[in-house]
């Protein structure tokens, strides 16, 4: 009995120990598989002291790291979800992967060039040069510039921030920063600031990353392009309204709320459109109409979308009208056409190298003039 009791107390001594003891930060392997190579891709993992070239379903392990050349592009599929792209004259490290409370915290360094990071949940942090870079639970790319060390931020979706010595910036959906690099003459840092996303980083977003192209189509609903405005043809079936019994409460049709009839717009960032509930509905088409008769249609089971602005990105006089479709699918009205103006939306590019002074050039009005906009719906 003495020695049962002896072995029953030193368990419980044991579990007291082991209870007491703090506990170890919860790590998750990780590892990305490469796919999706173009060009020249080299990489290294972590216990290797050279690069070489890899090919398709390479496994890069925790602190690997990847190198394109000016040619080269891969996508890597992470072991959390999350999809990293990595373009050309990249240098990239695959850093750690710690499990926080809301889910994975992915590092990973950019030395030099640029990645596009897609996350699935947790969030992912990216260290360079000039200051760090995070975003949680979506879209965000990074780009190193080589000759000024200068770090560009856009937040597509999610939530993001940046981080240097001066400070902490956050920023969402459609906006952007830079990250200064130290000035070097005097040491100081110089403080993130916010501004909207340009056209030309999200045409950037929609050509190198497929899967922005869906989160842009989501964005945009079902926005389709159509041909020049026709007349109804002779087969058109007859607006349904009129087989709706004529009463004052059946006929009476929602209206539009936002932007005001006669809205000045700008010409970037989201705008909020809004309308009323019209009783039956099941769902919305709203259709825009530019000032030559181009029309692009968004359908919506809401009673208000926010979209960017730069979906019309064509300066002038814009008219919008919401049509509402019972559970039947026919058309139950449409609400008056509202109208609104904005500027073009002209793309900011972003500091390039001062180039040397070279005497003007005859200029052929064709070649100058402004080609047709990708992110236009239609195309006059």
């Amino acid at each position: 009995m003495f020695k049962n009791r002896m072995m029953t107390l030193l368990i419980l001594c044991s579990l007291i120990i082991g209870a007491c003891k703090p506990n170890s930060e919860v790590r998750s392997s990780l590892s990305a598989v490469l796919s999706e190579l173009t060009g020249t891709v080299d990489a290294k993992q972590a216990e290797e002291s050279s690069f070489a070239p890899v090919t398709k379903d390479y496994v890069l392990n925790e602190n690997g790291q990847i190198q394109t050349a000016d040619d080269g592009r891969v996508r890597l599929d992470l072991s959390s979800g999350t999809i990293v792209r990595v373009s050309p004259s990249s240098i990239f490290t695959l850093t750690s992967n710690d499990e926080v409370e809301g889910g994975l915290a992915t590092k990973i360094k950019l030395e030099i060039g640029k990645v596009f990071i897609i996350l699935n949940g947790g969030s992912a942090d990216v260290e360079t040069p000039s200051g760090v870079a995070s975003v949680r639970g979506s879209y965000m790319k990074v780009e190193v510039d080589p000759e000024t060390g200068n770090v560009y931020v856009t937040c597509l979706e999610g939530n993001c921030s940046a981080t240097n010595p001066a400070g902490t910036v956050n920023f969402g959906a459609g906006e952007r920063t830079i990250l200064f690099q130290q000035d070097p003459a005097t040491g100081n840092w110089t403080l993130p600031i916010v501004e909207p996303m340009t056209p030309e980083e999200f045409q950037e977003w929609l050509d190198e990353n497929p899967e922005a192209q869906e989160l842009f189509n989501q964005a945009m609903s079902t926005m389709t392009a159509l041909a020049e405005p026709t007349e109804p043809s002779a087969t058109e079936p007859a607006a349904t309204a009129t087989e709706v019994p004529a009463t004052e409460e059946s006929n009476a049709c929602f209206q539009i709320i936002q932007p005001a009839n006669g809205s000045s717009l700008p010409g970037m960032g989201r705008i909020a459109f809004e309308w009323e509930t019209q009783p039956g509905a099941q769902k919305y088409i709203v259709t825009f109409t530019d000032q030559n008769g181009y029309r692009g249609i968004i359908e919506t089971t809401e009673t208000s979308m926010e979209k960017f602005i730069e979906i019309l990105p064509n300066g002038g006089d814009y008219s919008w009208a919401v049509t509402s479709y019972g559970e039947d699918g026919n058309e139950i009205c449409t609400t008056e056409s509202a109208s609104f103006s904005k500027p073009a939306s002209e793309p900011t590019p972003k500091p390039t190298k001062v180039k040397e002074d070279k005497p003007d050039e005859p200029k052929d009005p064709e070649a100058t003039a402004p080609p047709c906009d990708p992110y236009m719906y239609y195309c006059p």
